[in-house]
């Protein structure tokens, strides 16, 4: 097993929650990032601001346990080769904490009621163990049910783009309680959950197959949001984990739009991984468009209709397939203006009341659909000894009436043969019950027998 993906059992068995952790009294460093998160839209803030820091203070007891239990883990035979660098990686537990922080903003005139901003600091695991602490997040529910969830991505060499997501995602076995009335984008491992999810093999595989089997096109939630000139360059100026070097992959999702059914809203959260402070105006940027464009997708009716297969519907009214290939489609007054031409060009259509189509049903008498296979009885016969043997129709032997049968040796005699070719017995004849019984004898045996019929027979002349 590689190191990379023992390193990764080692943090899954640890199950470290670091919500656990958060406080409402922030150090200096935290109340930095916390003031360049709402400094670009302080003119929006109605309300106070909700700040939470990352503390290992508020829970010393519990966090000296979890390192206790860390410990013991680590004495586990199958991480004694990466031991050292799992020793940093808990080293590094604690910087962790403390570069993690929240906000809850109150706005007006937004796509949302409140916006929520957190940093996401990682540790990963190359040639040695690191805290990367550059990844921010902009997110919030706005009070638009998408039908779908949608992701927005790129892949390397090509230009981003939104996709559609079918199926569960992998939120790391999270359960999320939907019986809860707090707003789910409060909930902190929740949220944790969904942006983890993003690195999972499945999402990622996702956007590829709607770029390379689908073309880029045919989910109508993506091709209205693809054709938002504006949405798309605000999008691009988001620095996602291809971008920063963070992964080996060639494709990164730096966007979702999580639908929210028991509630009828809808969850838009934006990641940025830009090392500058530009990070913080270009991700709430592409997130407030996000938001906003999400709130003028296609209707409820038009999401439900590209549940089953990924088609779009464009503004000209045709209906494009996957393939790319457009389709006519019609209005139901067009349908309707069609079949009056048709019935005004064929006056003389019979017509049925519904007393005759039952007359004719009970005409028809066997009350088996129309176009229905039925067997008599015979063929039943016939397909039940098929099944007996196998399920091969073998016919039985009959002997071939054109040809004779020697009547010596039973051998068939083709037309014009004057003899058996088998007991040379001629054409014809039939054998007396002595010929058939007497036994082969051998030439010199047959010649002696013959002479002393001779001899007898001169004697009786005499």
């Amino acid at each position: 097993m590689s190191e990379a993906k023992l390193f990764e059992i080692f943090i899954n068995s640890l199950n470290f929650d670091v919500s656990e952790y958060l406080v409402d009294e922030l150090t200096d460093l935290q109340k930095d990032i916390i003031n360049d998160a709402t400094f670009i839209l302080k003119d929006n803030i109605v309300g106070e601001v909700k700040s939470f820091g990352g503390s290992v203070k508020k829970n010393e007891e519990k966090f000296k346990e979890f390192m206790k239990q860390a410990e013991a883990e680590l004495e586990d035979d199958k991480y004694k080769d990466i031991k050292k660098k799992l020793k940093e990686y808990l080293k590094k537990l604690s910087e962790l904490v403390i570069k993690t922080c929240v906000a809850i903003i109150p706005v007006k005139e937004m796509p949302w009621v409140d916006v929520v901003f957190r940093t996401i600091p990682r540790i990963v695991y190359d040639d040695k163990v690191e805290l990367l602490d550059n990844s921010i997040a902009y997110y919030g529910e706005i009070k638009c049910f998408l039908g779908r969830t949608t992701l927005f991505g790129k892949i390397k060499d090509q230009d981003p783009l939104f996709a559609p997501f079918t199926g569960n995602l992998d939120l790391g076995g999270y359960k999320l309680d939907t019986s809860k009335e707090e707003p789910k984008s409060h909930i902190f491992p929740y949220i944790g959950a969904l942006i983890n999810s993003l690195e999972s093999v499945i999402v990622k595989n996702q956007l590829a197959k709607y770029h390379e089997e689908f073309q880029r096109h045919g989910d109508p939630i993506c091709d209205f949001l693809m054709k938002d000139d504006e949405l798309i360059n605000s999008m691009k100026k988001v620095s996602t984990a291809l971008d920063s070097g963070r992964i080996s992959s060639d494709i990164a999702v730096s966007s979702i739009v999580v639908p929210l059914p028991s509630d009828k809203k809808s969850i838009v959260i934006v990641i940025d991984e830009n090392p500058e402070n530009s990070r913080y105006g270009n991700c709430f940027e592409a997130t407030l468009r996000l938001s906003a464009s999400c709130c003028q997708v296609p209707s409820q009716g038009q999401q439900e209709q590209s549940q089953g297969a990924p088609i779009s519907t464009p503004s000209t009214g045709g209906v494009r397939t996957p393939g790319g290939q457009e389709l006519k489609t019609w209005t139901a007054e067009e349908l309707a203006n069609e079949a009056q031409k048709r019935l005004a060009g064929q006056p003389d259509l019979p017509a049925w009341s519904e007393e005759e189509l039952v007359k004719f049903s009970e005409e028809r008498g066997s009350g088996i659909p129309e176009g229905m296979e039925v067997w008599k009885e015979d063929e039943l016969l016939e397909l039940a000894e098929k099944r007996r043997r196998g399920g091969l129709n073998i016919p039985e032997w009959e002997p071939d009436q054109d040809m004779a049968e020697c009547a010596s040796c039973g051998y068939s005699l083709r037309p014009g043969w004057t003899t058996c070719p088998v007991c040379d017995t001629p054409v014809g004849e039939v054998p007396s019950k002595e010929e058939k019984e007497e036994p082969e004898v051998n030439p010199e045996e047959d010649q002696k027998d013959v002479s002393e019929k001779e001899i007898d027979d001169d004697e009786d002349l005499d």
